[in-house]
């Protein structure tokens, strides 16, 4: 599902998406940060497509090795384990999950709740952009070059978190 076609009351910046198709939001950026965005937007969507597949995969997951299968000699079953282990599967994506329902509280809506708010980020800048190289032949052209010739843009390394009063990592 794309940014066109889910509902409304689901994109969290379709005000903001308006607004910038309409032209009523400016910005003073370089071309250059555009098709970083743009880069950016993509490689965040693909990571949370992988948290997804991964949460996917857990939910469908048949034995945890959490006593969920165990029987005493006189047949009794493990409740508990059973519990553990449909929390953990509802909590990683629950079965009524999907692109038009992120209600749940589980990682995969999560995650859907995020790419959602990435693709309309990435929507209104595009919208953004589209009208500066709509109006412009010259900023088109120059956008389309970065968009082939522009390398990746470095990586900025955090710094280093040591929580107090614990000894440095080893």
């Amino acid at each position: 599902m794309t940014g066109s076609d889910t509902p409304p009351g689901l994109r969290p910046f379709a005000a903001m998406i308006s607004e910038a198709k309409a032209g009523n939001i400016n910005v003073r950026m370089d071309l250059e940060q555009f098709v970083y965005l743009d880069r950016d937007c993509e490689a965040m969507l693909k990571r949370i497509t992988a948290v997804q597949t991964i949460m996917d995969q857990v939910s469908q997951a048949q034995h945890w090795g959490l006593g969920e299968d165990y029987r005493s000699s006189d047949g009794k079953v493990l409740i508990s384990g059973q519990k553990v282990v449909e929390w953990f599967k509802t909590k990683s994506k629950d079965p009524s999950d999907c692109e038009s329902n992120t209600a749940s509280n589980s990682v995969w809506a999560v995650m859907e709740s995020h790419r959602l708010a990435v693709e309309d980020i990435r929507t209104t800048y595009r919208e953004i952009r589209k009208r500066i190289t709509d109006s412009d032949t010259e900023a088109a052209a120059r956008y389309k070059h970065l968009e082939e010739t522009l390398p990746p843009q470095p990586t900025v390394k955090p710094p280093e978190f040591h929580a107090v009063n614990l000894p440095p990592q080893k």
